[in-house]
């Protein structure tokens, strides 16, 4: 009888260790869950410090010196599913400044130019709320969440192609446009350059060239192209390219103005006359050089300018034109170059059912 009690007196005693280790270890595992709770709501309040973790309650303050705006559907057509903010209202004024941002996710950054003029929008990435008016639309995706970006047009705002709100936290540094006077061309026959880049980023329209040379292409070799033109603020994405390029020689990897497509329109008083597409360009060379007037001498009475000479090669190329010959027929040469808002389409051989 006293070795049964005995026995159950070292089992109960065993039993109660048992009970007192497995209490101690969900204990042990409660805080240890507790301190790995913790750490993870405290990494994700550093990371969302500035914003509120509901775009709905925001508890939480903007940077100080910055306004917040909380993003709402994108009103325009075919951005239903997007979220927009808009700092700067659609306006008849354009503005020029510089954006400083920090939102709760990687945005991109829209500036609208407008409105066009009918047929205007016509071959340009647009923004439309109605399918009546057009914004040209200039849109960087540089896949960050803060940062500062200048920027020019008649509106202003924060992109994301999500359907959920997004908070941005901003501060504007911008004025008005002023109107200023635009040098005329220099072309005997008020031919007009126009060329267009497009790059992975976007694609941009820079008219100011004053020189285009094709050095070589029609004979269905590699085309090589020479553009010219004075040194201005609106080639800072060619600049970019250039740049780009020049560092690509010591690296095989190729980057984000790699192999773009270009197109040359040639214009006769806002008459296009034609066009040149090509594909696969890189800047090949760029050098700036100064030009000066025949009477040049070291004295305030000479004149001189800064240009740059961008040579770009491409892989091909596809020359178009317009075909007024019908109207020239029937109205004479003078009398079309009068005429405004002809629907031209440009042509290549193909549309003449003409072998290659």
């Amino acid at each position: 009888m006293t070795y049964d009690k005995v026995k159950i007196s070292f089992l109960t005693a065993v039993l109660a260790v048992s009970i007192a280790s497995i209490l101690f270890d969900q204990s042990f595992a409660q805080q240890n869950n507790l301190n790995q709770e913790q750490e993870r709501e405290n990494a994700i309040n550093q990371q969302l410090g500035l914003f509120s973790s509901s775009a709905k309650l925001g508890e939480k303050k903007p940077i100080e010196g910055y306004d917040r705006m909380i993003s709402s559907v994108d009103p325009g057509i075919g951005h239903e599913n997007h979220q927009l903010a808009v700092l700067i209202p659609i306006s008849e004024k354009e503005y020029t400044g510089t954006l400083y941002y920090s939102a709760s996710e990687p945005v991109q950054l829209v500036s609208l130019k407008g409105p066009l003029e009918p047929g205007e929008e016509k071959g340009k990435s647009v923004w439309t709320p109605d399918n009546e008016t057009y914004y040209e639309l200039t849109i960087v995706s540089d896949y960050s969440s803060s940062g500062e970006w200048s920027f020019v047009g008649n509106a202003l705002a924060v992109h994301t192609f999500k359907s959920t709100p997004f908070v941005v936290d901003y501060k504007l540094d911008y004025s008005e446009v002023e109107d200023t006077n635009i040098m005329s061309k220099n072309s005997l026959n008020d031919v007009s350059i126009k060329a267009e880049f497009s790059f992975d980023s976007g694609t941009i329209t820079i008219d100011s060239f004053d020189v285009f040379k094709q050095v070589s292409g029609f004979e269905k070799v590699q085309p090589q192209i020479i553009l010219q033109g004075i040194v201005g603020i609106d080639k800072s994405q060619l600049y970019r390219a250039a740049d780009y390029e020049y560092n690509k020689k010591s690296s095989v990897y190729d980057h984000e103005f790699s192999e773009f497509g270009m197109k040359i329109y040639l214009e006769q008083d806002d008459i296009p006359i034609r066009m040149m597409t090509y594909r696969e360009c890189d800047i090949s060379n760029y050098t700036i050089d100064t030009l000066y007037d025949n009477d040049y001498s070291y004295n305030r009475a000479s004149v001189f300018v800064l240009v740059d000479n961008f040579e770009i090669t491409c892989k091909g190329m596809q020359p178009y034109h317009y075909d007024y010959q019908k109207y020239i027929d029937e109205y004479g040469v003078d009398a079309v170059m009068k005429m405004k808002n002809m629907e031209m389409t440009p042509k290549d051989y193909q549309s003449y059912n003409l072998d290659g």
